[in-house]
């Protein structure tokens, strides 16, 4: 069963700023406000929240609560392969600012299908925030190497599964673990030498998978070693893989190389890439599998 999706807003907050400090004659009289928007669209789940927010001037303390942007006309449009619509999904605004809500919440996120976020009713009447994205086509879970293994142990978790197909690239992969009992179990010394608090950490992922992380077999699946650095906690945790749309893939590689992840000119800073139109943000989807396992602590 794939697991829930936790916001992903922290990384975005961090993008934002980067985004702000990343601009070659950025001053504070060059700001901008921008709008912020934030959904991930999971296969198989009902449909996420919607977060709407601007970003704010970089002298000024962030609080989502003060860039909350209220009473916008959120929709979510399914489309066919000729980009007709063929069903609307509507949004209301929860009792929290800046956050919407589907109103019929049994709809659930098809893989395979074309999604295009709609945002109208914008403080300005001629705003308008749109973003798709096309949802991977579910993975086939095949087995598993083994249920239970030591922390960086000299077995390291497998998952062999079909990938499906992704249109126009190979498939990219993220690994994500929830830890299914945090206050039993510690922290892996890694997370645990992370600043934050312990709670923040129960689900964390590995970032994008690369090919030197999965083999391909010869009946076309793929077995990918679970990276120890997606886990965060010894004991039951729920080991997720998650096919990722072109949109999270561009953001994510695209905020790598702003942390560190690849080589750049000294204070070059490239854009991180959104693929928003009248904003800024994540309008994403994946499609994933989970199995759950248990991590054994080598210093017990």
């Amino acid at each position: 069963m794939v697991s829930k999706m936790k916001s992903h807003y922290i990384l975005i907050t961090f993008a934002l700023i980067l985004f702000i400090l990343g601009c070659e004659t950025y001053n504070q009289d060059d700001y901008v406000e921008q709008y912020v928007i934030e959904s991930i669209l999971t296969a198989g789940e009902p449909f996420p929240p919607v977060k709407l927010s601007t970003t704010l001037p970089i002298e000024q303390t962030y609080s989502f609560d003060a860039a909350a942007v209220q009473n916008a006309s959120v929709i979510i449009q399914k489309l066919d392969h000729n980009n007709n619509v063929i069903e609307e999904i509507l949004f209301e605004e929860s009792e929290d600012r800046g956050i919407y809500i589907p109103i019929d919440e049994e709809i659930i996120v098809e893989a395979g299908f074309r999604y295009k976020l709609d945002i109208t009713n914008l403080p300005h009447d001629d705003e308008r925030i749109t973003s798709t994205t096309f949802v991977p086509e579910q993975p086939e879970f095949i087995e598993t190497n083994t249920l239970e293994a030591f922390y960086q142990g000299d077995v390291q978790f497998e998952v062999t599964f079909f990938p499906g197909s992704y249109p126009g690239r190979q498939n990219v992969f993220v690994a994500t673990s929830l830890a299914l009992d945090p206050i039993n179990f510690g922290l892996t010394p890694f997370w645990e030498g992370i600043d934050g608090e312990p709670f923040e950490f129960e689900r964390v992922s590995s970032g994008l998978v690369n090919e030197g992380n999965y083999d391909l077999n010869p009946d076309g699946s793929v077995t990918l070693k679970y990276p120890w650095i997606g886990i965060a906690y010894y004991g039951p945790n729920e080991l997720s893989v998650y096919t990722v749309d072109t949109n999270y893939f561009d953001y994510r590689r695209s905020l790598d190389v702003q942390t560190g992840g690849a080589n750049v000119s000294p204070g070059q800073i490239e854009n991180v890439l959104w693929n928003v139109e009248g904003g800024i943000g994540l309008f994403a989807s994946r499609s994933g599998i989970s199995i759950e396992v248990m991590i054994l602590n080598p210093f017990e």
